[in-house]
């Protein structure tokens, strides 16, 4: 059964898997700069906080993408070193909040334009993300907003730019979340945030110790 027009602007457009007939293969925007967790330095003890996600499409909630969202970001809190999501008080809580600024008209005319030629013309669709991320812990409010980056999805018989990797639709968004979570968290250690310094001739204690 092919996707109807609906679908295929509501799915296509928020960088998801795709069902039905048409194909779809995802590559991350690659003029974003890419990050490794080696460019972070990690705590001995991860700060403990509670993790609140809220994922949007134009500005609105879509609560059916918040938990695609939370097991992403807790991933990256995990494998950073920096920070161990909790779902009680913790030290503190961390909200993070993803922002699809998507065409859905441009995403439904591609789509319907390959459910009607059953995937031979091909398209190819991009979803731009703004991450905001706000924390606050030990007394401390940090907050970052509109660190952005984008996903393409090629649809049908659309071509994908040489060189670049390409997976699933909902592996491009994991890898999408990842990047902008290191780059929120490196820009809070570059900046000495969340830094308590400790006693002359002891060892600090360092919750995001700039590099």
């Amino acid at each position: 059964m092919k996707p109807s027009r609906k679908l295929i602007a509501s799915v296509a457009a928020a960088g998801l898997l795709l069902t039905g007939c048409v194909s779809s293969r995802s590559f991350v925007d690659p003029t974003f700069p890419k990050l490794s967790y080696g460019d972070l330095t990690r705590r001995a003890e991860p700060l403990r906080l509670k993790l609140t996600v809220e994922f949007l499409r134009n500005g609105q909630p879509l609560s059916r993408a918040d938990a695609m969202l939370r097991d992403n970001a807790e991933r990256v809190l995990l494998d950073s070193g920096f920070i161990t999501p909790v779902d009680d008080a913790g030290e503190g809580d961390i909200k993070i909040v993803m922002n699809n600024i998507a065409d859905m008209d441009d995403a439904a005319a591609k789509g319907l334009g390959n459910e009607l030629t059953l995937g031979l013309a091909g398209a190819t669709v991009t979803d731009a993300y703004e991450m905001s991320v706000s924390i606050h812990a030990r007394g401390k409010t940090i907050d970052r907003t509109a660190f952005k980056h984008a996903l393409h999805t090629a649809i049908g018989r659309a071509g994908t730019p040489p060189g670049l990797e390409v997976v699933s639709p909902s592996a491009a968004f994991g890898r999408v979340t990842e990047q902008l979570l290191l780059r929120v968290l490196r820009d809070i250690q570059n900046a000495g945030e969340l830094v308590r310094h400790a006693a002359p001739g002891a060892a600090s204690d360092l919750y995001l110790a700039a590099s």
